[in-house]
């Protein structure tokens, strides 16, 4: 019963999850945004410690239960075992030193502000890279295909999604990812989870003192090995008859796989002691513990156009402009705080209605969003972001706040303008720019030059993204450094 309690409740949080990043209605990304911020990395860099101490208490009664079902990386290597056929197991010792390490290195990451090494490790952003432009793509194919084919029958209950990549950096990260993820997986189930993820190793450290954890009874135990082959984390020892509740990651398949009944899940004062918990020296187990309570520690520490002529524009030709700053989303106050709390899960670029959202490809920001304007712009009434970023780096702001920030200001290039350097009638920029920033003034003999009011501007980038100019619009959005109110 366990077992199959465990598995219903992992294959759906796990669809949740990927509905979250996959949806094309835009309704599931604000309804399912609680799925991301209860993931435990995220809720400590949004300052939701009722989250995190709600987790550990969880782990301190039951075990690495987040493991098995809230974390959806670890559910995916679950799935790629079933789907590889992959059902026997082995024992292997406890690589206490590399866990820590790998802790270690994690922590280190985020007070060194490396933040691609930090995403790189974190759990939820590792699957989020992966659902966002991996699975997320070939969702979208499928829903197009089906849009297409409802139209042939003269039905258009389902629109089409625009469809395109959202970064390359994550793109590859993502792939990497899958990649070194699902060998391991396949090769020996959650080796992941209990050498190189740092939610693994702290949680680790928990579930050493978890109320109810696997116990074997070693007189009634045969040393049959059936209960080890059928242990995904490796961490069950048949021949010392003994369970190393650092690593088991409470799915219960022990206990359905013991034919002698020699298994069970009780409280831990009914349990062994030093071999249960799987033998380790003391010099380990206190690596391991000063890296999780480092690792505990950092987070808090850190605070409708038209060209000239009618012709509809062609958007899939534009080129994003080099900007000597990302531009941040509205709420994330400014590039710095944004860069510290943002782990590059893709969750807010895959929730954004109007595809603004991509990942960056270089630099200290890679693989965490910023605004680009060749698919559209950042709606003033659009709040999507704010509502479904789960580590607090994206605030949650009202639609009266977003209109009274300003995240960058428009830059004109009035040599490239068709106005000035063609002398044709063009009004697009003027006419979408919702706070009436943009304009044509007149200069001397009444020639037109395209002008923005700094004052007014928001940074919106409606004015780039309706600029018929090509390959780069003769209109452009730099990013402040520091979002400022207007």
């Amino acid at each position: 019963m366990l077992r199959k309690l465990r598995i219903v409740l992992a294959v759906s949080c796990f669809a949740g999850v990927c509905l979250l990043f996959c949806d094309v209605s835009g309704i599931l990304p604000v309804k399912l945004a609680f799925l991301g911020k209860v993931q435990l990395v995220p809720a400590l860099l949004s300052g939701n410690f009722a989250v995190v101490a709600g987790l550990a208490v969880l782990t301190l009664l039951f075990g690495r239960v987040y493991c098995s079902t809230l974390c959806p990386l670890g559910v995916m290597q679950d799935l790629l075992v079933r789907l590889g056929k992959r059902r026997r197991y082995s024992y292997s010792k406890n690589k206490v030193w590399l866990r820590a390490a790998a802790l270690l290195l994690f922590t280190l990451a985020f007070f060194a502000g490396a933040q691609l090494l930090f995403s790189m490790l974190e759990p939820y952003s590792a699957f989020g890279r992966i659902a966002g432009s991996l699975l997320a793509p070939a969702w979208q194919s499928g829903s197009n295909t089906l849009a297409a084919l409802a139209e042939r029958a003269g039905s258009f209950a389902v629109g089409p999604t625009p469809l395109w990549q959202k970064g390359m950096a994550a793109l590859a990260a993502a792939v990497l990812t899958l990649g070194v993820i699902g060998a391991l997986a396949l090769r020996s189930g959650r080796t992941w989870c209990n050498t190189l993820c740092p939610v693994g190793a702290f949680l680790g450290l928990l579930s050493r003192f978890s109320l109810f954890r696997p116990r074997i009874d070693a007189a009634a135990c045969v040393r049959c090995g059936l209960c080890a082959k059928s242990c995904k984390a490796s961490c069950l020892d048949s021949v010392s008859a003994s369970v190393d509740s650092s690593r088991c990651v409470a799915c219960y398949n022990c206990l359905e796989a013991c034919n002698r009944q020699a298994i069970s899940y009780t409280p831990s004062w009914k349990a062994g002691n030093a071999e249960e918990r799987g033998g380790n020296p003391d010099l380990a187990r206190r690596a391991l513990v000063l890296a999780g309570l480092a690792a505990l520690g950092a987070p808090s520490v850190a605070s409708a156009a038209r060209a000239p002529g009618g012709k509809p524009l062609d958007f899939s030709r534009k080129a994003p402009p080099s900007r000597d700053v990302p531009i941040t989303p509205p709420g994330s106050s400014g590039l710095r705080a944004f860069t510290e709390r943002c782990t590059g899960c893709q969750l807010c670029v895959s929730a954004c209605p109007h595809q603004v959202l991509r990942s960056f490809d270089q630099g200290r920001g890679m693989l965490q969003p910023s605004l680009s304007f060749e698919h559209g712009y950042c709606r003033v009434n659009c709040v999507v972001c704010s509502e479904v970023c789960p580590t607090g780096a994206i605030r949650p702001i009202n639609a009266a706040e977003k209109s009274a920030t300003q995240i960058g200001r428009a830059v004109a290039d009035a040599s490239r303008c068709i106005v000035s350097a063609e002398k044709e009638e063009c009004t697009a920029c003027s006419r979408a720019c919702p706070t009436g920033a943009a304009a044509l003034v007149s200069r001397n003999g009444g020639t037109k030059w395209l002008a923005v009011d700094p004052e007014r501007c928001t940074g919106c980038g409606a004015c780039e993204y309706v600029c018929p100019v090509r390959p780069l619009a003769a209109i452009r959005v730099e990013a402040n450094l520091e979002h400022r109110r207007v």
